[in-house]
């Protein structure tokens, strides 16, 4: 009896796993990445709840963060959409005493619009901090994060 019972839940068990491997509605699981073009790093940043990490200033060839996971992105998006990004900044040191010229700001949360197209293979969503204060989102492919948008130099990773 016991064992007719185990073939059965057994059976049911594969029926379940091979039925959800023909679906086609899975969503996309997002890296997260952020590009820092502010004079002070961010501590922390997020996106819909999910956390970024830090982000130093950005160089020429680097955005300032790293890939964290993940934003959840329905397969029925359509661009634009909002998105809501926390973050964050960093104290402002001078160099090379690293005497703080202006603390630590609040936490701010925001609305950022998505924009551009949906790759065909979309996998990275892309957060850009300008100096002036706006923030950008876009979401990119397999082919990796896009180098980032603005050219500017750091003395240090916490000093432009």
């Amino acid at each position: 009896m016991l064992k007719r019972r185990f073939k059965r839940i057994a059976l049911a068990s594969l029926l379940a796993l091979t039925s959800l491997g023909g679906c086609t509605q899975d969503p996309y699981m997002l890296g997260i990445i952020g590009y820092n073009y502010t004079d002070r790093a961010f501590w922390n940043f997020g996106v819909n709840g999910q956390g970024g990490g830090s982000v130093e200033l950005s160089t020429p060839t680097s955005g300032g963060g790293s890939v964290s996971c993940c934003v959840i992105m329905s397969r029925k998006t359509k661009m634009p959409f909002w998105v809501e990004v926390g973050y964050s900044m960093d104290a402002l040191e001078s160099y090379p005493s690293r005497r703080i010229v202006d603390p630590p700001k609040p936490a701010k949360k925001v609305r950022v619009e998505v924009r551009g197209s949906i790759p065909p293979d979309p996998k990275y969503l892309e957060i850009h901090f300008y100096p002036d204060g706006h923030i950008e989102a876009a979401i990119s492919g397999s082919d990796g994060p896009s180098p980032p948008r603005l050219k500017l130099e750091r003395r240090m990773p916490f000093v432009r």
